[in-house]
Order: C-alpha cells, then sequence, then structure tokens
C-alpha cells in the first residue's frame, strides 16, 4: 500500500481536490446574485480555483497518493474573507474583514479521524503565517449538537459533508478560539503566527505513512 503526500492547490493540481471540493460551490458564488440558479458546480468551482491560485499561487492543500494521478483523499481551501461571499448563510457570519476564511475540509471517510484533518490545518497555518496573513477564521460545527438545529441550521447540517465543515473540536485541537458562538456552528479564529507548535516533519509522515483503502 502506497504512501501519501501533502501538496499545494495550485493550476497543476487543480483537477485533483477532493470529488466533493470540486462539486460545492457554496462558499464561492453569492446566493444573492441574480443568477445563482443557474450554476454549474464543476465549471464555476474550477473557474473560482483558477482565479484563486492567480492571486494567491495557491488556496489550500490536497493530500493525495504518492505517485498516483487520482483524485485526493482530502482538501482544504482559504482564501481572503472577502472571496467567499456564501459565507453569509452561516449564522455566525461575517467574517472578520482582516481574516483568512477556511472555508472547507473535505475528507474521504476511510481517511477521517487518522489525523489527516490536523495535517492540512497546520499546513494551513504554516502557509498563511509565511504570507503574513493576521489570523484565520473558520466555521466549525458541533457534531454532538445536532439535535440542537432546526430550520435553516438544520439544512446545514444536513450539507455538512458537501459543505466541508470542520468538526470544532478538530479547530480548537489546532488551535482556534471560537470569537462568535453558536450551539451547533460557531465561529472560530486563529492569530498568526500561532502560539501552539505545530506538528513536526516526523509526526507529520507518520501520519500519512499508509493510504488507507478505498472501496
Amino acid at each position: 500500500m502506497g504512501k501519501a503526500t501533502v501538496c499545494p492547490v495550485d493550476y497543476d493540481s487543480i483537477p485533483r481536490v477532493h470529488r466533493l471540493c470540486a462539486s460545492s460551490t457554496f462558499w464561492e458564488l453569492d446566493p444573492l446574485v441574480e443568477d445563482f440558479s443557474a450554476v454549474q458546480p464543476e465549471v464555476d468551482k474550477e473557474a473560482w480555483l483558477t482565479t484563486q491560485c492567480f492571486h494567491q499561487g495557491f488556496c489550500g492543500f490536497n493530500i493525495v497518493e504518492r505517485g498516483t494521478d487520482h483524485r485526493a483523499f482530502a482538501t482544504v481551501l482559504f482564501c481572503p474573507a472577502l472571496e467567499a461571499p456564501g459565507a453569509l448563510r452561516m449564522p455566525t457570519a461575517p467574517v472578520s474583514s482582516d481574516a483568512y476564511l477556511l472555508t472547507s475540509v473535505h475528507i474521504d471517510p476511510v481517511a477521517a479521524h487518522r489525523g489527516w484533518e490536523a495535517v492540512l490545518l497546520d499546513a494551513s497555518i504554516m502557509a498563511l503565517t509565511e504570507r503574513g496573513v493576521p489570523a484565520i477564521e473558520a466555521f466549525g460545527f458541533r457534531a454532538e449538537s445536532g439535535d440542537a438545529a432546526s430550520g435553516y441550521v438544520q439544512g446545514l447540517v444536513d450539507k455538512a459533508a458537501k459543505i466541508g465543515l470542520a468538526e470544532a473540536d478538530t479547530l480548537e485541537g489546532a488551535g482556534f478560539k471560537v470569537i462568535e458562538d453558536h450551539p451547533v456552528i460557531p465561529r472560530l479564529r486563529l492569530k498568526l503566527p500561532p502560539e501552539h507548535g505545530l506538528l513536526t516533519a516526523r509526526e507529520i509522515e507518520q501520519l500519512l505513512s499508509e493510504v488507507p483503502a478505498r472501496v
């Protein structure tokens, strides 16, 4: 069984982003514009990714199987707050104007909860720290509080995997702090540079040492 590796989401790796990430435009398109209902998800998402890569160089990270061209097991994306107009749907919006938004963490079920979420978050934290970004924000999902959801928030809960909502506990484990609380979908923030230590190269190598079998 092969090994996994982390690579930036740039022009060359756009075709490899996680399948759910590639077909979701929840964050990227403004739901208030007139032509929103005419969206073509894959086309519009690729266009958004291309634009972000042009301006940023890269706009996230993939975890892929080394030596293959298969789609990523996991993808994380980030962008300046204004580049994610869909965030206005969230009950704890808006995102602070000085922050980059961690818009989505998509990960295969077979790869979930094996530490790869931490690898993606740490890679994003390190990259944005090097860019001089003052803070990262993200909307977390409290899975254990799903029963508290109702109405519109219940719809967000039902689409959590498609949207790419990260679990609040995972974000807090990476050093994020809640700045706008909510029973189900709080908004969290991490000031950069981070106060907590990041994963070491050896720890990352150990976490990525084995690629899980896809069914």
